[in-house]
């Protein structure tokens, strides 16, 4: 690459807002560059300055058109001012990206309808550990202010990484040398929750400094924040008919009346701490020579609490005595529940949980870069390591308690339904203890790299380089999974195997308890559940005492206590280890057609794969039966330590033409081959042994097969992109991917000792291909060229996203099912103001419902399988900037600005079954840069 196009490659990246990167001055640039520019005393050179938001989206659109292959990038406004405070949140504005949260926060990202497992990422072209306990990424870990830009690759080039479907995202971080002499900037921030009712701080610090007339040079930055997070939800589970007899008299009002046997009231709570920073080493030591090293590291803290109030509906099948009776019901015309009473008694639950994660990533990397005329040599080691250390953290604690009555009206027009109940349950309520569970799962990652990488640039009239490189790269997940022994040993349906007087029991309407007493309990802090919601629910409810309560259950038994204990659950436990050679190569050809100069790039990736699959199962070869049909022992039920390996080689070809129809209007269209690597779990050991013969005398396993083969795609895009003006930018882009060897879970049936067994294991389906196919249409528009002077400043970037695709499953109907996840219609919008020393932003985000997955329920007609889907949903954000000074500015946001319900519901919008509200979150502070 010339040294210009380098330089402002590194400009656009970096953003620049308080200084300028000095580089030789080239026509074609100068008239490509959107920037504002300053003609030097010294007439061979020009300086190219980036200011603000208009500027970062500018620069990200000439990194689009300078592209081999179709791109979307994102830089940063400033050093260390990446547009929004989450990357997940920054990547959602780009054309076919949509974001999934948690607990209200941007965490991963789907890429044309494809979720993170069919996706790659990686920070400066390394891949980076991650957390996930699957492929996918927790973007969450890094911090904006660490990012200098991000480029999502949406096809294919042979010197990409393989393994993403759906896209290659590659995060960014600054080097010293491309910044000025000098650099120092920080921000310090306030923001305030207004369901948590809590003031958070936020801080951020970067330091660049040269040496040695530009020879060498030092970057480092860290960033600092806590944040506080509420959010509150109705959840409803067991969608099943239900007999109904009103009155308990032998006439059943309802045979099938369908309603959740739970409605669940949660207000959640999270304490979230996180510390990162990068730093940055680089030295040319000659004009020719170019050393980096690098390394981020990443520390996220999460302590999530819940409360939960669980009103049951119905009367449990495993419990000696029955629900209360219920007084009243009626049903919609489909037979659904719209209200149902009860009374004597109506049970419930107090469900209080901790969910704590905690996060450690790192990354280290070294780059020796040297370049002559003809060539180009790249050596890059790196090695990066992410954990999730969890060792059976997590707590599910459930206390039962009733009252008299209790009635829920689900056709109150709202998606919280009417929760009426007799009395409130305060700590002074009659509770028993019911289920006491801990669990979590321990994740490491390790990856390493190696890599060699080359360009010839020949000087040929048509071949302008040749690029090749080989690499080696390798990846260890590891998942550790921490149970309970018993979470359920102190429930009323084990109260024999509890050794504890009877005097500590209590009886509630035939129901036996081991009593609580009060100190367990405290009272409850629910306020402005979900925003003041319009239903007509609890005003509040009482909590769990976690630690009185392991200290009272450990009084009341000691053995039974020691149950509640973890042990590491092996058969769920397990290392993945993926050993990757790969080696490639890549034609750039340059000529014209019909007077039209166009790029060719062709490549060739090869990858050889060794999987390693290491973990512990049931051995079905031990199981003997004897002349009855039984078991002759029971050394099958053991599990012990298994390794299994397998290998496979891909051959991935890939091809993108870019035609330059004129100056303004750019053709492209890419044919490639690609691949995304199994499930971690679908490769991992592990059998599952059911020897209790069904009704027709066929007992059952479940295998997972680690030789599975990659997913594979053919994929046919194309994009007209038209840069008709400084101000203005409209691309229409289409993509079209078969993907095929989808991993499909089936039956056969063989013997094992004479014993007929039903087998289910995956394998690759060949048969079926999946169907993902779309449009992207954005638009990037200023109007300072088309406004008068006193309204310049005003911009817009929009974008919509259409999906049409087609899992290739059917349904049991027989019709083809979506991708789960996929939102056929997506739509970005951001409006910006910036003049002067002002700036103002407007983004909005909405995306049309999906399906989130499949649920089983039991209906007059059997067991169906029914999708339960989210519905469409909006985000909006707004921010504002005023700079007090040329190195001191003001900042203020207002995060979720609607507030809207997130919801998922079963058949119906009516039909219910998770609706959640986060908050909005307010921000203010200030900025230096120096």
């Amino acid at each position: 690459m010339k040294k210009t196009s380098l330089a402002l490659l590194i400009g656009a990246l970096l953003g620049s807002n308080s200084w300028a990167q000095t580089v030789k001055a080239t026509s074609e640039i100068s008239s490509e560059q959107n920037s504002t520019t300053q003609v030097a005393d010294d007439q061979d050179t020009e300086v190219i300055q980036v200011r603000g938001f208009r500027s970062s989206l500018k620069e990200a659109q000439q990194l689009k058109k300078q592209a081999n292959n179709l791109i979307e990038a994102i830089v940063a406004e400033d050093i260390g001012k990446f547009p929004d405070e989450n990357v997940a949140e920054s990547l959602q504005r780009i054309p076919g990206v949509s974001v999934t949260r948690v607990n209200g926060e941007g965490q991963t990202v789907t890429v044309r309808g494809l979720t993170g497992n069919y996706n790659i990422t990686t920070l400066n072209g390394r891949k980076l550990a991650s957390d996930n306990a699957s492929r996918d990424f927790n973007y969450d870990v890094i911090a904006s202010e660490l990012i200098s830009g991000i480029e999502v690759h949406k096809t294919p080039q042979a010197q990409l990484p393989e393994g993403g479907i759906g896209a290659v995202i590659d995060v960014k971080t600054a080097r010293p040398l491309d910044l000025d002499e000098f650099v120092l900037a920080g921000s310090v921030n306030s923001a305030y929750n207004e369901r948590a009712e809590s003031f958070d701080p936020r801080a951020s610090f970067i330091v660049s400094k040269q040496f040695d007339e530009g020879k060498w040079g030092m970057l480092a930055s860290i960033s600092h924040s806590n944040y506080t997070n509420r959010h509150d939800s109705y959840q409803a589970w067991s969608f099943h008919a239900r007999e109904v007899d009103v009155s308990r008299d032998g006439e059943v009002e309802y045979p099938a009346l369908r309603f959740p046997g739970y409605a669940q009231l949660t207000t959640y709570e999270d304490e979230r701490v996180r510390t990162g920073g990068t730093v940055a080493l680089q030295w040319r030591p000659a004009d020719n020579w170019d050393v980096n090293v690098d390394a981020l590291y990443s520390q996220y803290d999460i302590d999530s609490h819940g409360r939960q109030l669980s009103v049951v509906t119905y009367s449990e099948s495993w419990l000696p005595a029955l629900n209360g009776v219920y007084t009243s019901a009626e049903a919609d015309e489909q037979g659904w529940a719209k209200q149902l009473a009860w009374q004597g008694p109506a049970l419930m639950d107090i469900v209080d949980t901790l969910n704590p994660r905690r996060n450690t990533t790192y990354q280290l990397g070294l780059n020796l870069h040297w370049f002559s005329d003809a060539w180009d040599l790249s050596l890059d080691a790196a090695h990066s390591e992410a954990k999730n250390a969890n060792n059976g953290d997590n707590k599910y604690v459930v206390a039962r308690s009733g009252v008299e009555s209790a009635g829920i009206n689900w056709a109150n027009g709202s998606s919280v339904p009417d929760i009426i109940l007799s009395e409130e349950v305060t700590p002074q309520s009659t509770f028993g203890a019911w289920y006491t569970n801990t669990d979590g799962t321990g994740v490491e990652d390790q990856t390493s790299r190696l890599a060699l990488d080359g360009t010839w640039q020949g000087g040929h009239d048509w071949l302008t380089s040749v690029q090749f490189g080989a690499g080696y790269d390798s990846q260890e997940k590891q998942r550790t999974t921490h149970r309970s022994r018993n979470p359920s040993i102190f429930a009323g349906e084990n109260l024999d195997k509890v050794n504890a007087p009877d005097s500590a029991l209590v009886d509630f309407y035939g129901h036996q308890w081991w009593q609580l007493p009060s100190s367990v309990l405290i009272a409850g802090d629910v306020n402005n559940f979900m925003g003041d919601s319009s239903a007509n629910i609890p005003a509040n409810w009482a909590a769990i005492d976690m630690q009185g309560l392991y200290a009272f259950l450990q009084q009341l038994d000691p053995s039974s206590a020691d149950l509640l204990n973890t042990d590491i659950y092996l058969a769920e436990s397990f290392s993945i280890k993926e050993q990757i050679l790969s080696a490639y190569v890549q034609a750039n050809i340059e000529n014209r057609l019909f007077d039209m100069p166009y790029l060719l790039n062709i490549g060739l990736r090869y990858s050889r794969t060794e999987v390693t699959s290491s973990g512990h199962t049931q051995n079905i070869h031990k199981l003997r039966f004897d002349a009855q049909g039984q078991p002759v022992d029971d050394s099958w039920q053991e599990v012990q330590p298994v390794a299994e390996q397998s290998s496979y080689h891909n051959l991935l070809p890939s091809l993108n033409f870019k035609l330059s129809i004129n100056d303004e209007l750019v053709f492209r269209t890419a044919l490639s081959q690609s691949i995304s690597r199994p499930s971690l779990w679908e490769l991992s050991p592990y059998t599952s042994i059911n020897i209790q013969p069904n009704d027709q005398g066929v007992r059952s396993y479940s295998m997972s097969v680690p030789g599975l083969k990659p997913y594979s795609a053919d994929q046919l895009d194309s994009a007209l992109e038209w840069y008709y003006s400084k101000d203005g930018t409209l691309t229409l882009a289409s993509f079209y991917k078969e993907v095929a060897s989808f991993i499909k879970w089936d039956k056969t049936t063989e013997e094992i000792d004479g014993q007929p067994f039903e087998v289910n294991k995956p394998y690759n389906n060949d048969d079926v291909k999946a169907r993902i196919r779309g449009y992207e249409l954005a638009w990037l528009q200023t109007f300072d060229g088309l406004l008068p002077d006193y309204l310049a400043g005003f911009g817009v970037q929009a974008n919509y996203t259409y999906n049409n695709s087609l899992s290739g499953e059917k349904d049991e109907q027989g019709k083809d099912k979506p991708f789960l996840g996929l939102s056929k219609h997506q739509y970005n919008l951001v409006l910006f103001y910036e003049q002067d020393k002002f700036q103002a932003r407007i983004a909005y985000n909405a995306r049309s419902k999906y399906q989130a997955w499949d649920q089983s329920s039991w209906t007059p007609d059997g067991y169906v399988v029914e999708p339960v889907m989210a519905a469409s949903t909006s985000w909006m954000d707004i921010s504002t900037s005023y700079e007090i000074s040329q190195h001191i500015s003001l900042q203020a946001s207002v995060s979720n600005v609607q507030d809207k319900v997130d919801s998922r519901y079963v058949g119906d919008p009516a039909h219910i079954q998770y609706a959640a509200t986060y908050g909005r979150r307010y921000s203010l502070g200030v900025r230096a840069t120096f």
